[in-house]
């Protein structure tokens, strides 16, 4: 520690040795690198920014790169630069409703492999069709239970590629 002073500031010097070091472990037991292999990049649309911003605060916990979207329009242009693996899609949105926005991310070149999972509060078998035929791969119903959600996203885990 030095100072020239009194109220003239202080300067501390730590000095920490250099070792080994551990292997990087995430949460669940596998190595960081593994870790990073499983994150994918993943657009949410809801027009209810509560529901929106709490799915993606959530899955950025599990380790995933999230963007926001609150409507169809900025969630389809966001996706083409960003190009995500991944999509959670809210059906009842005004401007560009999920069905609409997944038929456009599945015409799109960088859309065909994506993962779309639509989430709605229409839970109906004719709901689910309508949605499938969209091009959507899951249908959850609101509220979705508790990691749903990260089981598909799992599923699509070894599709990522940065």
């Amino acid at each position: 520690m030095s100072s020239d002073g009194p109220n003239l500031g202080s300067e501390f010097r730590v000095r920490l040795p250099l070792g080994p070091a551990p292997e990087p472990r995430d949460s669940r037991g596998g190595s960081e690198a593994q870790a990073f292999l499983s994150r994918l990049k993943i657009v949410v649309a809801d027009d209810n920014r509560d529901a929106a911003d709490t799915c993606a605060i959530l899955l950025e916990l599990s380790g995933h790169y999230v963007r926001i979207a609150y409507n169809g329009r900025d969630a389809l242009e966001l996706a083409e630069t960003f190009r995500p693996h991944a999509f959670i899609l809210d059906i009842g949105m005004p401007d560009l409703d999920g069905y609409a926005l997944a038929e456009r991310i599945r015409a799109a070149v960088w859309g065909k492999g994506a993962l779309l999972v639509a989430v709605s509060g229409w839970g109906r078998e004719e709901d689910r069709r309508r949605a499938f035929a969209a091009g959507f791969d899951h249908h959850l119903t609101k509220p979705i239970a508790g990691g749903a959600l990260e089981v598909l996203l799992e599923s699509a885990g070894g599709a990522a590629s940065f």
